[in-house]
């Protein structure tokens, strides 16, 4: 698989089964050669520049499975709310 495969799939919640969006950018360890976690939007549809809402990082750890379609994540439901960078 490749990164830009990964851009293409739809980010599901597990907690809840919401659609969050899609990845915007991936954080990488370049040192140890490794993602760290994925970067997607904070939940708006408009651009960032137009809107308060911020990009959110999901941790590699919370991420459970990725699929061929779909990547599945494990967020807690308040995550929008206060987990915005």
């Amino acid at each position: 698989m490749k990164i830009s495969d990964l851009r293409t799939m739809r980010i599901v919640n597990i907690a809840d089964g919401k659609i969050l969006g899609k990845i915007s950018d991936l954080v990488m360890d370049v040192n140890r050669g490794y993602i760290k976690g994925i970067i997607m939007p904070g939940g708006s549809k408009w651009p960032l520049f137009w809107s308060s809402e911020r990009e959110v990082e999901v941790p590699w750890e919370n991420i459970k499975k990725i699929g061929q379609d779909v990547i599945i994540v494990d967020m807690p439901l308040s995550w929008g709310q206060n987990n915005n960078k």
